[in-house]
Formats: structure tokens, sequence, C-alpha cells
């Protein structure tokens, strides 16, 4: 099948912009105030991955593991400023070495295993291998993270009194927690199951996309998504996991009282 590819001409690309409008036009009809943000999401999006683009072009001529390890430490530190900064003042500091354990252990971990056991590649840093894995893995196992916090914190403050009272009647912080956990752990990592059931049905998934309209074979495109998958699926349920286990003392004092935060929306 190995076809040319298609490449997009800067008209073609002015055209895709022109779709934008779209947006912005039904966002203006319908009374909601987000075209600044839609304009500025779009230009941001181009910068970076222009800037990636050019990046990503130089690290994979080099197969340097130096630059390759780096980029993969900029996705990890980026992930954890985003888990991070929406709510960064009503977080307990405590929380933010739980946070990034979390996400460095789990996608890591996840990583490692794909590429050594599974796809071995040559030599095995290989950044045309590594990077677009590690983004995948590291962007999910971010976002269920995410879920999971603002899950917690919500839950907490909604169910303040029945947690007080269960301290007061002698439970444990991990017992007082524990219901709260459960469904934090159940709301984080729906969506990656969700996104397993419907793929090949309504979706056919960024990764497989990709590497179609690169003229790969679909079935090996499928072999690699749903290797792909399940890494991803191991990642978030192990950063879900890790995060839940460790952090649940963070919200109680020393002596074992419900930190009082207020929640402060981000402007």
């Amino acid at each position: 099948m190995n076809q040319e590819v298609i490449n997009l001409s800067l008209s073609d690309m002015a055209l895709s912009y022109g779709f934008i409008l779209i947006t912005i036009i039904l966002n203006s009809l319908n009374g909601i105030n987000r075209n600044r943000d839609i304009i500025i999401s779009v230009l941001r999006m181009t910068i970076q991955l222009a800037i990636a683009g050019f990046i990503l072009v130089y690290i994979f001529d080099s197969k340097s593991l130096i630059f390759t390890l780096l980029m993969i430490l900029f996705m990890e530190a980026s992930a954890i400023y985003n888990i991070v900064r929406p709510i960064k003042n009503i977080l307990p500091k405590t929380i933010i070495p739980v946070i990034i354990f979390a996400m460095v252990i789990s996608s890591l971990a996840s990583l490692l295993a794909f590429v050594i056991l599974v796809i071995r590649p040559e030599p095995l840093y290989n950044p045309q291998y590594l990077i677009p894995i590690a983004g995948m893995i590291v962007g999910n196992t971010m976002s269920a993270i995410a879920l999971a916090l603002k899950a917690i914190l919500s839950s907490i403050e909604n169910q303040r009194t029945k947690i007080e009272g269960s301290l007061m009647l002698g439970a444990k912080p991990y017992m007082a927690m524990d219901e709260i956990n459960k469904d934090a752990f159940d709301l984080a990592i729906m969506p990656t199951l969700n996104s397993m059931k419907n793929m090949g049905l309504i979706s056919l998934p960024g990764m497989m996309t990709g590497q179609i309209l690169g003229g790969i074979v679909p079935t090996v495109a499928i072999k690699y998504q749903i290797a792909v998958m399940i890494a991803i699926t191991s990642a978030v349920t192990i950063g879900i996991f890790i995060f839940l286990k460790f952090s649940t003392n963070k919200f109680f004092n020393k002596e074992i009282q419900l930190i009082k935060f207020e929640s402060k929306k981000e402007k």
C-alpha cells in the first residue's frame, strides 16, 4: 500500500484554518464569549507544534540518547505542571511530590516495558519510536491523574461533614476516604476504557490514522494501535493507583484532621 504521502501546501493549510471560523461563528450565535480563547488556542497549537516539529526533525536525525531523554523529561515536567496549575491555589503542597512520583513511575515503567519487551527498536532509545509513544502515554496518564485529583477535591468539599464524622468515630484517614478514592479511580479510568471500547466502531485513533495517512498498511497500524493502547491503559491504571494510594494522608494534618482549603477557580 505504501503510496506517496500527500503533502499539505501553505494554501491547503490556510484553507484548513478557515474551518475555525465555523467554531467562532457558532460560539457567537450561542452567546458564548469564547472567541478569544479559540483564537489563542489555535495560535498556541500552531506555534507549539511548529517548534516541536523542528525539534523532532533534529532529534530524529541525530538519534541522540541525551536529546531523546531531555524531550521525555520535558513531557513529564509539562504534564505535572498542567495537573497542578489549574488548582494550585487550593492544592496542599505535600501532594505535589505524590503527583510527580505517580506520573513518572507509571508512565516511564509502561514506556520502558513496552519498548523493551514489545517493539524492541534498534537502538532501544530510537527517538522515532520512543518520543511519540511517550507522548501518548504521558498525555493520557496526565489526564487520568488530573481527573482523580479534581474528583477528590470536589468530594472533600461536598462530603467534609461525613469525612469528619467518620474520623470522630475512630476511622483512619484511608477508611474515611475509601469510597471517595474508589469513585475517583472509577471516574479517572473511565475515559480510557470508553476510548478502547469505541475504537474501530466510532473512531479511528490518532496514531492509527496518522500511520495510515503515512502509507502504512492498515493491519500493521492496527497492531501498533492495540499494543500502544494497552500500554496507555496500564500506565493510566498504575498512575491512578499510586496517586490515590499515597495522596490520602496528605489531605490530613498530624492530628488526623481534614485540611481546610478554599476552592478558587483559576482566572
